[in-house]
């Protein structure tokens, strides 16, 4: 199994410090964060894709995925998530993860993200990537059942699939495990982090370190194991960017370690 990190943890950082820091706690594939009002360490238009290359080779990291979370239900987001699949194709990533907007159990709002993603997905495919759809808290595809109901509703049109996060399913109820073998070979990409109730929002950072809270992380990756699943795997912890540096390079270290010992046992 693969395990990467996602930037958004540094947010406090600039984009080397948080390479620089990423690759100190033993990780060799990285999430590079492009996320809106959030963390936007890579952005298409300001940033130049050889520089941020550079970067990546000297920190000895692999850019695997990037987050450009998006409400996709607003069509005047669709030219600017294109903008970022061209910009992270110029990056060689493999997945560019998003949620998808509206709100939860509202048909008009989940058929507005099925046409974004019958619009978008094409792009990714003919880029050479997949687009990552999160089934996310309180957006229209929220949930196992709606996730399942976009990838019917859509139907064939190739390049997307779900990006699979335990903590977003275990927070409205759902079974998390169940849910790996239901989305099985739809599952492109993973978020991992724990999280210590069913609380949205999501708690303080160092309730989301994986093996803090209260998700069964060992049965997820048992079960992504049996999928067969082969992607990448990203540990991505939000709200850190007012902690200390060394606070955020240790959730980091102790994720790495836990995680890394999981898969270690399973593939043993």
């Amino acid at each position: 199994m693969r395990l990467g990190c996602n930037t958004v943890l540094f947010a406090a950082q600039d984009l080397e410090g948080a390479l620089e820091r990423i690759a100190w706690c033993g990780f060799k594939e990285v999430e590079l964060a492009a996320i809106p009002g959030m963390c936007q360490h890579v952005a298409p238009g300001r940033d130049d894709a050889a520089r941020i290359k550079q970067q990546l080779e000297e920190a000895g990291l692999r850019a695997v995925a990037m987050e450009a979370a998006m409400n996709l239900t607003d069509p005047a987001n669709i030219p600017r998530f294109i903008a970022v699949l061209r910009f992270a194709a110029e990056l060689g990533v493999e997945v560019v993860n998003t949620g998808n907007g509206g709100k939860s159990n509202d048909p008009v709002a989940e058929q507005a993200a099925h046409d974004a993603i019958r619009q978008l997905a094409p792009h990714a495919q003919e880029l050479g990537m997949t687009m990552g759809v999160k089934a996310h808290v309180n957006q229209a595809i929220y949930n196992t059942a709606s996730a399942l109901r976009a990838l019917d509703a859509v139907g064939d049109v190739p390049g997307w699939g779900i990006n699979y996060d335990a903590s977003h399913l275990y927070r409205v109820g759902d079974d998390m495990v169940q849910a790996v073998e239901q989305l099985g070979t739809r599952i492109v990409s993973v978020h991992i982090r724990d999280t210590l109730e069913r609380v949205i929002p999501i708690g303080p950072p160092l309730t989301q370190v994986p093996g803090r809270g209260s998700i069964d992380l060992k049965g997820v990756l048992a079960a992504l194991q049996r999928v067969a699943y082969k992607g990448p795997i990203d540990l991505e912890v939000i709200g850190a960017g007012k902690m200390a540096d060394w606070q955020a390079t240790a959730i980091a270290a102790e994720s790495r370690g836990y995680l890394h010992h999981l898969m270690r046992t399973l593939e043993a």
